[in-house]
């Protein structure tokens, strides 16, 4: 009886090794959107010249959590910032910075945008800067928690305002069980 036994101990083995799951897909384009974060207002007393605010805001694991498990490449190529409450349009922002960093490990900070803009430039209620070449933000994507800071400048109102800010992610994920 071991003798007939031996032969099927490769074929299961075999067929272990082939049952195990892998996916992977790219992603052409994901836009994901932080609605109505607020921006203090500077009272006219703080204000002599440009002044500048910081907002920020988290992604963490529990509302990402269906790709930070999963082996990704993210990078973000576009960033837009629109105004949607408080104030018409955002032509008295002269410059603005969106940086993420993992809150675990304050060196893991990455500059996503910097934007100045130029005098001949109409008004809009958008900023929209698109990256030349995309930046890669895995490392930081992975973290059980990503800030993600707005940083703006300029002649800001005194009344608190709102604004939605969109990442246009690309990339690929992968998973395998």
């Amino acid at each position: 009886m071991t003798l007939r036994i031996l032969p099927i101990i490769p074929a299961l083995a075999a067929l272990a090794g082939a049952c195990s799951f892998s996916a992977e897909a790219d992603i052409p384009e994901v836009d994901i959107t932080q609605h109505g974060l607020i921006v203090p207002g500077v009272p006219r007393a703080r204000r002599t010249g440009d002044v500048s605010m910081t907002s920020s805001f988290t992604f963490s694991s529990s509302n990402t959590a269906w790709a930070k498990r999963m082996n990704s490449e993210i990078s973000v190529h576009q960033v837009t910032v629109t105004a949607t409450e408080g104030v018409p349009n955002l032509d008295f922002i002269k410059s603005a910075h969106l940086t993420m960093a993992d809150s675990a490990d304050s060196e893991a900070t990455t500059e996503i945008v910097s934007y100045d803009r130029c005098d001949e430039a109409p008004s809009s209620s958008v900023i929209e800067v698109s990256m030349p070449t995309p930046i890669d933000i895995t490392t930081l994507w992975s973290a059980d928690q990503t800030i993600i800071e707005l940083a703006v400048a300029g002649q800001l109102p005194e009344q608190d305002w709102t604004v939605d800010v969109a990442l246009k992610l690309t990339g690929k994920i992968t998973y395998n069980y």
